[in-house]
């Protein structure tokens, strides 16, 4: 016998004596109790005999015991909380610093200056994301979060309860901001009056969904404090809880549907619209940035398998929180990359513009591609429209100014020399089939001139714009 191997055999008989009754029942059940190498040999023995300790002993006593034969075995002490700290640090500054420059250019360089909806529903989900952030790092990681539940104290114990069953109704909060900022982004792109329907329908899951849960998880121990006391040890703490773990496998699995749902929806849109081919695919490929958060909702539905059912909750639910903070953080990001994509454009517009064949063709049209063929076309007068800006929402415009003589062509958003101004055109929403709409941006000296025109399969062309300077 090696020299490490007696002793271990002493320390084990030293100790031995020191376990309560209940937990050398567990032992003894598969291996004599001075038999060291038995006891520490085989991980998944040390994994039955904590169940063992943890069902047939009070939980200081099976605390005490698991602990006990870890340090006889010389197990490692586990600690997660570097990793996760790391990862909460870095994604939350990337949060932080995507959400600010997407406000940002809403505020100041956007056509409509101005916040919609759905910038403040990512107002207040950043906000709370910022209050979880810290909830995790200073109070929930030095609770215990991501160590073995019998290297902490009763104390500790207890205080993870509490900060978990916190957590726990922030992320129910979160994850429905996100869903709802997103279902939000796509009824300002998606006039048509379809679409527009399922995504206010989609609103209204996402947010009785949301309620739902967060109702659920507020009441779901009886009485609220059971949620941690239920951790202190104490055999007179009365309570009862609801099953906790069916719960979390029902809002997990319906969150993936959710998530395809969400992804699916506008991905139906794109073929409608009047973009060409490459802009589609563009278009599809933003949307699809979504199944990002779908395949995190899919892999935090394998930590669910000891949720609420483990006996060593401060490590295995540690797998929950890690998963769960990707889903929220990559979901507000996500919700930001449409208004990245277009300061990038402002910023680099040779760069991230996509160029598309010019044709100088004239004559009569098909609405298809009718506005390929514009040349020194007269721009007139029009009544009061109805604008779409690059956002997709609707604004109304008044105040007109005439444009005259401008030559124009199939560049998207290319920029033109006509006289001393300058054009911008790009393609809007899908419009009725007898015409197709653009718009158009003209530029001189200290003014901007910005409106939508429309061109019909006639090849007569009408053009609104406001004056601003």
């Amino acid at each position: 016998m090696e020299l490490s191997q007696i002793v271990q055999s002493v320390a084990l008989s030293f100790n031995i004596s020191q376990l309560p009754a209940c937990a050398l029942s567990c032992i003894s059940s598969r291996c004599d109790v001075n038999n060291a190498t038995c006891i520490c040999a085989h991980n998944s023995y040390r994994s039955d005999m904590t169940g063992c300790m943890f069902q047939s002993c009070g939980l200081p006593d099976a605390m005490f015991s698991r602990n006990l034969t870890s340090i006889i075995c010389d197990e490692p002490i586990r600690d997660r909380r570097a990793q996760f700290k790391f990862t909460n640090y870095l994604l939350g500054g990337i949060v932080i610093l995507t959400v600010i420059t997407r406000l940002v250019f809403k505020r100041f360089y956007s056509s409509t200056r101005r916040f919609g909806t759905e910038d403040w529903t990512i107002m207040v989900a950043t906000f709370i994301t910022v209050v979880s952030s810290m909830v995790q790092t200073y109070f929930l990681m030095p609770s215990g979060l991501g160590r073995d539940v019998w290297t902490l104290s009763i104390p500790h114990l207890v205080r993870f309860g509490q900060y978990f069953y916190m957590m726990e109704i922030l992320y129910f909060i979160l994850i429905t901001l996100v869903k709802i900022c997103l279902s939000l982004f796509y009824l300002n792109i998606f006039p048509g009056r379809g679409i527009r329907k399922l995504l206010w329908i989609t609103v209204g899951f996402h947010v009785a969904f949301g309620l739902t849960f967060i109702l659920k998880t507020t009441l779901q121990c009886r009485p609220v404090e059971y949620n941690w006391t239920r951790f202190d040890g104490n055999p007179q703490t009365a309570g009862q809880c609801i099953d906790i773990h069916a719960s979390g496998w029902a809002n997990g699995i319906l969150g993936v549907v959710a998530d395809i749902w969400l992804i699916a929806l506008p991905l139906t849109q794109v073929q409608k619209l009047r973009l060409h081919w490459k802009k589609k695919v563009g278009a599809a490929v933003m949307f699809m940035t979504g199944g990002i958060v779908t395949i995190i909702s899919i892999l935090r539905l394998k930590s669910f398998s000891h949720f609420a059912n483990s006996y060593n909750p401060t490590w295995d639910n540690w797998n929950i929180v890690f998963w769960s903070t990707i889903e929220v953080c990559i979901g507000l990001i996500c919700c930001c990359l449409p208004t990245l994509r277009l300061l990038l454009v402002k910023l680099y517009p040779r760069v991230f513009e996509t160029k598309m064949s010019r044709s100088h063709n004239s004559g009569t049209t098909s609405s298809s591609n009718a506005y390929k063929s514009i040349n020194h076309t007269r721009f007139s007068q029009t009544a009061e429209y109805d604008e779409i800006n690059e956002e997709g929402q609707h604004v109304r415009v008044k105040n007109w100014s005439l444009v005259r003589d401008a030559r124009l062509s199939r560049d998207i958003k290319d920029d033109l020399e006509a006289g001393a101004r300058t054009m911008r055109i790009k393609p809007l929403q899908r419009m009725p089939s007898e015409e197709e709409c653009f718009e158009l941006t003209t530029t001189q000296e200290d003014a901007r001139t910005k409106g939508t025109g429309t061109v019909r399969k006639s090849g007569v062309t009408s053009w609104g714009s406001e004056r601003r300077g």
